[in-house]
Formats: C-alpha cells, structure tokens, sequence
C-alpha cells in the first residue's frame, strides 16, 4: 500500500454505528461496536513497543476489610493443598499476550461456617458434566527458579524455550512459564549457562536464582498443572491462539466468505469440591483469510479516492477489532489507526539502539514487509500487559495481522445461509460436544509422549467426563389478573397461552403519537388496527392515536414532528421506520427519553411486512408498550412480601465513563420496577452511585407499600471472580451503612448474588445411551461447584439448539435466613419475570432489565434518562 493510496492524514475513529434490525418482540437499539473517538496524539518513540508481546444487624455488618476473605483459588484443594491456600493468588487478566501464567489469584468471598449449600426440593437427575478427574497421588520435591535472559531484549516464550533447550542434557525442566522454571533437579542457589540467539547468533547469558521448593501439596500446584495440561496439548498438535489452543490440522474453511474456523478447546484446571479436575469446553476462533492490509485497502478502493471519507471508514470498522498476528498467534485489539506512522518508523530498543520496524520484523520474524507506506495499528496496553511493566501502546503491521474474533460483518450476520452454516460448525449439540471431549480425553491418554509426562508428576487423567446427580426444580405458576396457567417444563414458554390473558395492570393508551412516512401510510394503518384487537384482551383500551404522516425519513423529519406535537399529556410515541439506521434511532431516543421523557416504541417497516405474522408481531409490540407505560403483565408467587430484588449490571465504554445500571422492584409481588444509572470513572463513584440509586430505591418502595422492604436480595451481574473484592470490601459495606440513613433503626435483611453468565461449565442430562440438555429449572449445588463459596449452577432456559449455557450464582453474603432451596427457588422464580419473553431467561429478570438500561444509555443517550420514566420499563 503506498503512500498516494493512505496519505498520513490524521483521521477520526469515530467507532462503527451499524445497526440491527428492531425485532418485534425486543426493540433494540442498533448493533455493532459502540461508537468511539480515536484521539490524534503524538506517541514518542520511547513510549512505544512492538506488537511481539513481550514487553445484619450492627455486629454483623462487614466493615473494611470486607467480610471473611481469604487468599483462595476456585475451590479447596485435596487435602494437602489447604493448609497453603491462603498464599496463592492465581491472575486474572484479560486477553493473552502469551501463555505464561502468573501465581497470583483473586481475593475469594467465603460461604459462612457451617452452612450446608445443598438443596433437597425437586426430582433427582442424572448428570454428566465436562470436569475430567486427575488421579494423584505425588511423592517428589520440585524447585523453583526465576530466570533472567541477558541482554533483556527476549520477548517470545517460544525463543527463551529454544534458548534452554541449548542445554537439556543439564537444565532438565519440567515446566516453564516464560519467567519461571520448575525443575526436579537441584541447580543450587544460582547457576548461569550461555545461549547462542539462533537468528543473530548473539551470546545469550542464562541467570537461573532460585526462588522456591515445592512439594505436591504447595499452592505452587495448581499452578504447575494447568501448566502441565498446556504441555500436554502442544504433545497432542494442538496450537495457541489468544488464551486458548486450537486444531490447525482440524480448520474448516468456508472460502466463499474468506473466513477460516479453527476448532480448539479451553481447560481449567482447577480442585472442585476436593477433587483435582480439568474443566475442558470446546472452543471455535474464526479467523479472516484477508489481512487487514487488503481491508484497508479495500475500502480505499471503494471511496474513490476520497481520502477523509476512506480513512473515517476505516476506523469504523477497524477501531475495537481484535486482530491475530500471524508471526506469534498473539491476540490484539485496535484501539487507533496511526495514519502519520509507517513502518520505516524508527523505534528504540531495550539497549538505546534505534532501528526500523522493516528491519526489526526482518531480523526477529523473517517477515519482510512489502509496503513501507502502509498505516500501522495502535494497540493499547491490556492491565496484564501494565502488571507486566508494558505502559505504552503496542505497534502492530497491518500486512501482518488478520481479524479474530468478531470479524463476522453485519452482512453475514444478516444472510440466512451463512448464519445456518456456520451454527453448525459452532452451536454443537450435547451428544456431538459429549463424543468430542471424550476423544480429547482419549487422545490424551492414547499419546505416549503425553503419559510419559503426566508420569514425571504421578498423576493420572481419567478416563471419562465425571457423573452426579442434579435436580430439577417443580415449574412455577404464572399469573394473570383473570387466570394461572402452568406451562410445559421442557419448553418454560407461555407464549400461547398468555397472547389472549387479561394482564395484572394494563395501561390505557389516551393521547398518543404515531409517526411514519407517507410510503409506509397502509402498513402502519393496518398495525394500529391489529394493534387494538391484540390490546383489547390485555385489558388496554386504545384511543385512536393522532397519525402524523412525514414527507422523508430524515431524522430532522421526525424530531421536528415530535417537537411540534407532544405535549405533557402524552402518553406514548410511536415511530415507524423504514430502515435501522443508528443516527436516526439515537437522535429520537435522546429525545424522547431524555428531553421530554415521555416512552416511545421503535418499529421497522419490514417487522410489520411479514407474511401473516402481523397479529403475532402487534402482540408482542402490545405487551412491550404495556410494559413500558408502566404496566404489570404477569407475576409469579412469591411467598416473603417484604422482599425487594434489585438486579445491577455494567456497559463498558472504549472511552470515558462506563454506564452502571440499577433496576428495583417497588411492590411486594416484584411486578413493578424502579430504575436509575450511574456513571462510573472509578470504583469509588460506582460506590457512591449504588447508594443513591438504593437509597431512591427504597423511598419509591415506600412510596407504594408505605413501608419499607424487610429482606433485599441484589442481583450483582457484570462481576468477574477477579473483581469480588471490590463488591465485598467496597460496595457492600456502603450498601449496609445505607441503610440506618433511610429511616432510624433500619435494619433489612441483605443478601448480594454474583451472577456470573460467561463461565465454560456445560451439562448433558443421560437417558440411558442419549444425551440431551438438561431441562429448565435444574440445579447443580455440588461436586463442580466450590467448596468455600455458596454457590449453585442454575439451567433455567430452554436451549433449542447446541447446549444450553447455566448460569453461575454466587452468594457472598446472607442474613436474610433464607433456606438454601428459598434462595435457589427464588432465583429461577425471578427468571420468570422478564415482560419482553413469555418465557424463562438465564438471569434474574432485574438483571436482564439492567442490562437493556446499560446498553441503551451506553449506545444512545449517553446521559442519564429524565426522571419521569424511573418507575417504567421504558428500555425495552
């Protein structure tokens, strides 16, 4: 790519603004990574490195520290480990820039002494889970060096590897990080060997100090294992990407989209209810065929040669991508597009020297770059990377990079034969994902070279994925205000049955708006009629609305119309709209939610042209408006009346503030919610933040009931296990101090859940030789959970097709007395409650609503919302 095609102009990344089409039964706003502004900044040369990867009552109530911590990893350890438990720490961090670990482990919220966390209500199930056992019982003694490589310019793993190779016959390893080594052999305090570099030939010095010696029950073990499996996976052919490794002999391309799927797996390992376990899941990395050298000039391509508008595209669509390079497998993100810098640009080394990145790709990769005037990518350090010592931004050659991770574009998410074809490589049925990892556990115990090292620890992997039984909880009743119906168990859908029930509270639609474009004239005339007939057995009566017909679909049209015509007394603003386009949606929602706060309901023109589906999509649209007036559609029992449920989640922003979001119920049936944001920088603010957002939580519930709730249970999602300290140490005393400020003496019981989606546990349910998944409302409460927490697997989802996903809760503290299956029966009762599905979800319905309020502030308003609209679900 010369420079006539890429000038070194500055350019804006303004982030990508794609949108989704609004479906009928979720109004979203557009998707696609959120917008964002590259800022132009001059980067000296000293601050930057390559992309190489290298570089309760008052008694009870916890006061800072947090309450009972200890330094702990997943789980107790075999007998053994546990006495030296509280002197490990295991690191969280988030992608890898290389596979070397780091001992060092979140703070872990312990459950209370002496609580059985078992449940015993509902029918026994048989289980297999994806957990394999090793089998151990070790007699050996290993040391511990720190290795230091001089001159410090050895960056790879994979060279410091064939840097001590040099020397096998004497540094017999067993295990090395990159930074440590693990040895059965004593090489006495410090020991120092010379290395020949087998690219410059320079003289390499090895300094070995000992740090360490290790028996089987050192915490230094979980550490040595996951290393281990990593060993054994490379013996087996398997290839890192990112985090995790991958079969490259296995790819599976599907050429007419340029896109390569590499399967792999994730493991774990880790002790779970006191026994050594691998957690393996399969894994699948899409990978680009296209460099992002082509992209880039593909879309110049396509400009004209308009250069501005070339590079403002560019950054859309590249700024917050997570690219591979191809010389390392090492993962990045695209934080800037430098357009001023090429990749004759001269950077200095560790020893002073300066050199170009032509000559420093040439020397260290064997890659030569073919086009010196091409742009290079900016890659922010990662915290793993600051933690490391990396603080200035990461240079990457787009030449030499390829797209990972979300390089499926909105055209292929939208075509219908790409979509089916690719869910069947990666949406894998519980049979199919079963009979895999069973020969990923058989290939393992079949590969002499890997048993011989599994023998060098005195461990064994066992032979099959590990067996228990869960249980399924009884369905609950769903209540209408005319009529319970109860709904079949497998599928946990009311959709028919409820479509024609009076709801609890429906809202009456008075003075209302309707917008659309003189084109779209019959299509939306017939919706408010399908509209009516819907609403009438919901119990909503609807005047006729004032229809405003628009001469263009021009955001200016409509925000013009909307500034004219609504007043005070409006109840409600219809748009219809002919296309998705994010400009347009954010202008109107920033309107309405924020200027005049009045609920409005987005519709696409192709939503209400589907072939016979008017009467289904003019339901569902029926229920979401009801919801958003306000209204209360169905409940479920809950037996405490005194009981608030709070759900929290976060929207992270690439820059600035991220958007913290706080949904409560105001009634003793959880049927009416009550919502606030807060905009976080720091952990402090977000702290400050949830006590204003409880403390308006509990006057609005006051407000209702004319009393205040007696138990609280808040639902914490967005959490990471390495972030647990921060809600037990920070937010949960300021939660507890809260409450004596709301009124004298005011004491509610308090529990905080941390609801964690993203984990890599899967469960088959067994009927004799078929496997399937496990049905809603089933609970795992042992063996793969973890012995010092109080928690529980939830499955409380139908999963239609590949394997259902549970859901992780975590308890970390309670005085609300509740029974273990209280707690556990109430979590999948609020799973009930989410107005936008006729149907169970995989969180508490306040947390899927405090996801939608993140997502919509954090996309489109970017402000906190008008006041008016607190108490209604207006999100949707």
């Amino acid at each position: 790519m010369s420079n006539t095609n890429l000038p070194g102009q500055p350019g804006r990344a303004r982030g990508r603004g794609r949108a989704r089409a609004l479906a009928a039964e979720s109004e979203l706003p557009p998707t696609g990574a959120a917008a964002a502004t590259a800022a132009q900044q001059a980067v000296g040369s000293q601050s930057l490195i390559l992309g190489a990867g290298g570089t309760a009552t008052t008694a009870e109530r916890p006061v800072r520290p947090a309450p009972l911590l200890m330094q702990t990893p997943r789980g107790r350890g075999i007998e053994q480990i546990q006495s030296g438990m509280a002197q490990m720490r295991i690191g969280e961090g988030g992608r890898s820039r290389g596979r070397g670990l780091t001992a060092e482990a979140p703070t872990m919220v312990l459950k209370p002494i002496g609580l059985e966390k078992r449940g015993t209500n509902g029918e026994p199930i048989s289980l297999i889970a994806n957990y394999v056992r090793l089998l151990a019982s070790p007699q050996w003694t290993l040391f511990q060096y720190h290795i230091e490589f001089v001159p410090n310019e050895i960056e790879s793993r994979r060279m410091k590897r064939e840097l001590l190779v040099q020397h096998r016959g004497i540094l017999r390893d067993v295990a090395f990080d990159g930074q440590q080594l693990f040895s059965f052999e004593d090489f006495g305090e410090e020991k120092e060997v010379t290395s020949r570099h087998p690219v410059s030939a320079q003289d390499i010095r090895i300094i070995l100090r000992k740090v360490g010696t290790n028996a089987p029950e050192s915490p230094q073990f979980f550490h040595l294992a996951n290393l281990v499996v990593r060993k054994l996976l490379e013996m087996a052919g398997l290839k890192l990407i990112g985090r995790n490794y991958y079969q490259f002999d296995r790819k599976i391309e599907l050429p007419h989209y340029r896109l390569t799927l590499y399967p792999g797996f994730i493991t774990n390992v880790n002790i779970f209810e006191g026994q050594l376990m691998i957690n393996v899941d399969l894994s699948h990395k899409v990978l680009n065929n296209v460099s992002v050298y082509q992209r880039l000039q593909d879309i110049f391509n396509q400009t004209q040669g308009d250069y501005v508008r070339a590079q403002d595209q560019a950054a859309r669509e590249m700024v917050g991508q997570i690219v591979m390079t191809t010389y390392n497998n090492r993962t990045y993100r695209v934080d800037e597009i430098a357009w001023d810098k090429d990749p004759k640009f001269l950077f200095k080394k560790r020893d002073g020297t300066e050199i170009p990145l032509t000559q420093y790709y040439l020397e260290r990769y064997q890659h030569k770059i073919q086009d010196e005037g091409q742009p290079l990518l900016i890659s922010r350090p990662s915290k793993r990377d600051r933690r490391a010592g990396v603080t200035g931004p990461i240079l990457l050659i787009p030449e030499l990079c390829r797209e990972t991770g979300t390089c499926i574009s909105d055209a292929m998410r939208s075509d219908f034969g790409f979509m089916k074809e690719f869910a069947s490589h990666t949406h894998i049925d519980p049979n199919t994902r079963y009979l895999r990892l069973q020969e990923f556990i058989a290939d393992l115990n079949g590969n002499m070279e890997a048993q011989k090292e599994l023998s060098k620890w005195q461990i064994q992997l066992d032979e099959n994925l590990i067996e228990f039984q869960g249980r399924i909880l009884d369905r609950e009743q769903i209540h209408y205000a005319d009529k319970s119906i109860n709904y079949k168990t497998e599928e946990a859908d009311w959709s028919r049955d409820g479509r024609s029930l009076k709801h609890i509270s429906a809202k009456k639609l008075s003075n209302w708006i309707v917008l659309y474009t003189g084109k779209d004239a019959g299509t939306t005339e017939g919706f408010i009629e399908a509209l009516n007939q819907v609403c009438t057995p919901f119990g909503m009566h609807l005047e006729y609305p004032e229809m405003i017909q628009l001469q263009n679909d021009r955001p200016e049209s409509y925000l013009n119309a909307l500034n004219t015509k609504v007043r005070i007394n409006t109840d409600m603003v219809v748009c219809v709209l002919p296309n998705n386009r994010k400009d347009r949606y954010d202008a109107l929602k920033k309107y309405l939610c924020l200027d005049v706060g009045v609920p409005s309901q987005m519709v696409l023109t192709k939503t209400l042209t589907k072939r016979n589906q008017l009467m289904s999509v003019a339901t569902k649209i029926g229920i979401q408006m009801n919801a958003k007036l306000g209204g209360e559609i169905w409940g479920v029992t809950i037996p405490s009346k005194g009981l608030m449920v709070v759900g929290m989640d976060s929207y992270h922003e690439k820059r600035g503030p991220s958007v913290g979001a706080f949904v409560a119920s105001i009634n003793p049936g959880c049927t009416r919610f009550y919502s606030r944001v807060i905009y976080q920088k720091t952990t402090q603010e977000l702290v400050d933040g949830i006590t204003l957002c409880l403390r308006d939580s509990l006057q609005e519930y006051y407000k209702a009931n004319s009393t205040l709730p007696d138990k609280i249970i808040i639902y914490r999602d967005g959490v990471g296990d390495g972030q647990l300290p921060v809600v037990a140490e920070q937010e949960l005393p300021q939660i507890l101090e809260t409450m004596p400020k709301i009124m004298p003496d005011y004491d509610p019981k308090l529990a905080m859940v941390i609801v964690k989606k993203r984990g890599t546990s899967r469960f088959f349910a067994k009927n004799h030789r078929q496997l399937f998944n496990p049905p809603p409302g089933t609970i795992i409460d042992h063996t793969v959970t973890n012995v010092n927490w109080y928690d529980f697997y939830l499955i409380s989802q139908c999963a239609r097709q590949g394997t259902v996903a549970p859901t992780h809760f975590n308890v970390i503290w309670d005085r609300t007395s509740l029974k273990v299956d209280h707690m556990q029966r109430l979590t999948h009762k609020m799973c009930h409650m989410y107005y936008n599905w006729p149907g169970t979800i995989r969180v508490p319905a306040v947390c899927q609503y405090a996801h939608k309020l993140a997502y919509l502030v954090g996309q489109s308003l970017h402000q906190d919302f008008n006041r008016n609209l607190s108490d209604k679900l207006f999100y949707l």
